[in-house]
């Protein structure tokens, strides 16, 4: 082949990560045998071979198959064969046409997706659950079977590939389980690891371990803590194991440390001269992010001493991390060797040696979420940096910086709530007087990790030994909430570092650079580029637009406590006496608010005026609402009495948090937590109440000049110009840029995201006659009898353009 088709030039050129697929002598087949990794859908297992490798389907399947890779190409002198494991028939080409069109070809390979749920994955996982029920049943301890499902795999290993003992010896805890097994049991798992599923495929054990390990280990690490062993027969044994986990620990997905790792060892200095590097993990897990390092620095040509060091508080975890690390050293050591010190510990309350790279995915749990203990070791480790109630990872962070030495770097994941997370702002703060940050990214995916729904960021710190040097530029990614967009940032970051590129974008990502400086400077971290700042900026700086903040005081929606007991249906409402229904308000919720406007089908309870709580003795409550009291409050009394919102209060009929302004009668425009197009609605007359969302009170007031020249009210009609504002596509363009996606496409409408966002400077812009008319238009959309249909339409798009003035669009 030539350069550009070999598979290093098919790896630079699609953003691939190249690794061999076998090592030493596992196969004798000849060629060259490499698996090509990106960060979703595109990785595959490549060989080069002067054989035709797909017409025995079954090898070439079993290979990817057992590398929970889709598809196995096979490249030869005049054709190219490409064997999908779940499809019996095989795609082929001609070299020349692939060499041709190498693009369509990778296209076809990242959109031929996997029709099968049998992944190599649920077949390893399978063994693990029927080897839990045999030792169950022989009364084993339950923490010992992963030290067992380990001495299978080894044993699996070594007759299947021929390994020798030295990976035996690793578990020999483990193999004494086995050993303790009633005759044949043992023997009998074993076989039907290595006998063809119903698929036909049959598991290549090292592979499966070196290529999809960080998988089957994740999982079957949660299937430890989470659910009971099964028998062989699909009986469900209690598992006695403890729950011993991370609590808010999130399994990383291999592509992720795979990029992380590529990322950090990027930016150590001079790496390829370093006689010895230190690369830690202290929330380790089944050894993921080291695994990954030992391989990025395989393709870099590391030939000095490396020192992989890992830390977790899970016995399950560390043994499976040793494991994986030993025969990860035994497939390959740079010329200095490795050293693996993997063992259980909790890294926030025992002394960390000190490392050149720190990789690792902390565990996100919240401050409410923290036991007892937990928080003791947050306070400790963050004292006067904790500002309100951040996450626990903030911990693990600024340890990782204390512990790094000098000229090391540390990359880490987090939640991105944390680059704008008004708790947060001193640990920020904190972080960059500590180190400077090389690489941030935001992955808009909330499916990465399995099990969970959060907005996944990338952070990259380094800790220089020279004097800062604050004119330096931060490298960016920021990527849509799509399942294919993380893939396709990946390897648009793997190629952009090969090609020095500093500024790519695809469809669904983005990678840019911003002055470091800014980060100091910016209240929160906000990840856009210079040139949507400027323009956003220019529009500031006429007056055109203001901050929404400046134009709004934007308040959380009234907290019940305890919404069977305070909000009602309809039917619900109607059930009560007449003269107990004035004592409810219709409810904004998430339901409620639709395409532009509110459709209530929920009632609260809400005994409050502008003074306060009007029903303030349990008699009045009594004699006011006796029905709504025997049906609802009574019956729940405990409960309600139990809530910590109270805090001494004497009135637990009370909302938990009804809020000051819930009673006033001053128009404003309501919000939903989560929304888009059509989450926006005018409640003009102030007759609803806001359970689930946000509402908007104008902080301006219209200038009496125009007061007087305008027909009707005009609060009201500027209000419900900037509902048509707010729901038209213009200004979900902006809602991108400071506002994070969540699951579903939506934005997150919390007051620290959308206080940044510009809005048009309305009650100054009516002075204009083009602008009044427009905002006329505006309102008479909302208002008038030609209501928007779903919130939005052409009309409103193209009037909100004009006001912001279409230039700023032009770098969204």
């Amino acid at each position: 082949m030539d350069s550009e088709n070999t598979p290093t030039g098919w790896a630079l050129e699609f953003g691939l990560a190249q690794s061999p697929l076998f090592e030493r002598r596992e196969i004798d087949v000849g060629g060259e045998h490499y698996v090509l990794l990106d960060g979703g859908y595109g990785s595959f297992a490549l060989s080069v071979s002067a054989e035709r490798l797909w017409t025995d389907h079954h090898t070439a399947a079993d290979w990817s198959w057992s590398c929970n890779l889709p598809h196995h190409v096979t490249v030869t002198d005049r054709e190219v064969g490409v064997v999908r494991w779940d499809k019996h028939r095989v795609a082929s080409f001609t070299r020349a046409s692939v060499e041709r069109q190498r693009e369509d070809f990778y296209e076809y390979l990242t959109t031929d997706l996997v029709k099968s749920n049998q992944r190599v994955i649920e077949h390893m996982l399978g063994i693990f659950r029927s080897l839990r029920s045999l030792l169950a049943g022989s009364s084993v301890d339950d923490d010992l079977s992963v030290e067992a499902f380990l001495a299978l795999i080894t044993r699996a290993m070594e007759r299947r590939d021929g390994l020798g003992a030295k990976e035996q010896a690793t578990h020999s805890e483990g193999e004494s389980v086995l050993q303790s097994l009633p005759t044949g049991q043992a023997d009998a798992l074993l076989e039907v690891l290595q006998t063809p599923n119903l698929a036909g495929l049959r598991a290549h054990p090292a592979l499966a371990v070196r290529h999809a390990g960080s998988d089957i280990f994740q999982e079957a690490h949660f299937e430890l803590v989470r659910v009971h062993g099964a028998d062989l027969f699909g009986y469900a044994q209690p598992a006695e194991s403890a729950r011993v986990t991370r609590g808010g620990a999130h399994f990383t997905p291999a592509a992720l440390a795979r990029t992380l790792a590529e990322q950090a060892l990027l930016r150590v200095p001079d790496l390829r001269n370093r006689q010895t590097l230190t690369v830690m993990d202290p929330a380790c897990g089944s050894g993921g992010f080291l695994h990954e390092a030992l391989r990025t620095l395989r393709r870099i040509g590391f030939v000095g001493k490396v020192r992989l060091v890992g830390r977790d508080i899970s016995r399950p975890a560390v043994a499976m991390a040793q494991f994986v690390l030993a025969n990860a050293a035994s497939d390959w050591s740079p010329d200095g060797g490795c050293e693996v010190d993997v063992m259980q510990a909790d890294s926030l309350a025992t002394p960390l040696p000190s490392a050149d790279v720190i990789l690792m995915n902390p565990p996100f749990i919240s401050w409410l979420a923290l036991a007892a203990r937990q928080r003791e070791h947050m306070q400790e480790v963050l004292g006067g940096l904790m500002t309100g109630r951040g996450d626990y990872s903030m911990a693990f962070v600024v340890r990782a910086l204390e512990t790094l030495a000098d000229g090391g770097v540390v990359g880490t994941l987090l939640p991105s709530s944390l680059f704008v997370l008004n708790a947060a702002s001193k640990w920020r703060q904190h972080l960059l007087d500590m180190a400077e940050v090389e690489f941030v990214a935001a992955m808009g995916d909330y499916g990465l990790f399995p099990y969970a729904q959060v907005q996944v960021a990338v952070a990259v710190f380094s800790k220089p030994r020279r004097p800062r040097d604050f004119t330096q530029s931060v490298a960016v990614l920021v990527t849509d909430n799509d399942h294919h967009a993380t893939g396709n940032a990946l390897r648009g970051l793997r190629k952009a570092g090969v090609s020095g590129e500093t500024f790519l974008e695809g469809g669904d990502w983005r990678l840019f650079r911003v002055p470091a400086r800014e980060l100091r400077d910016r209240p929160t971290w906000r990840l856009v580029p210079q040139q949507t700042m400027a323009a956003i900026g220019r529009l500031f700086d006429v007056g055109d637009a203001l901050p929404a903040s400046e134009l709004f005081d934007i308040h959380q929606g009234v907290r019940t406590g305890m919404n069977p007991a305070f909000l009602l249906s309809e039917a619900q409402l109607e059930g009560l006496p007449r003269r107990e229904r004035k004592w409810f308000k219709p409810a904004v919720t998430n339901k409620a608010l639709t395409q532009g406007t509110i459709v209530p089908d929920r009632f609260v309870f809400h005994p409050y005026d502008k003074n306060g709580l009007v029903i303030d003795t349990e008699e009045k409550l009594v004699e006011e609402l006796p029905e709504y009291w025997n049906a609802y409050l009574e019956p729940n009394r405990g409960r309600l009495l139990r809530r910590k919102s109270l805090r001494g209060r004497t009135d637990w009929w009370g909302l938990s948090w009804p809020r000051a302004w819930s009673p006033s009668s001053q128009p404003r425009i309501v919000s939903k937590y989560f929304g888009g197009s059509g989450g926006f609605a005018a409640d003009l007359e102030a007759v609803h109440v806001v359970v689930q969302g946000y509402a908007w009170f104008p902080k301006w007031e219209v200038p009496a000049g125009i007061s007087k020249a305008h027909e009707g009210e005009p609060v009201k009609d500027l209000l419900a110009a900037y509902v048509a504002i707010m729901n038209s596509t213009p200004f979900q363009r902006l809602l991108r840029v400071f506002s994070p996606h969540v699951a579903g496409g939506q934005f997150d409408l919390s007051p620290r995201y959308v206080k940044h966002v510009p809005l048009p400077n309305l009650p100054v812009l009516m002075a204009d006659e083009r602008a009044g008319g427009a905002v006329s238009t505006l309102a008479d959309l909302v208002l008038g009898e030609s209501r928007m249909d779903g919130g939005s339409s052409r009309v409103a798009d193209d009037l909100t353009g004009q006001l912001y003035g279409l230039e700023v669009f032009e770098h969204l």
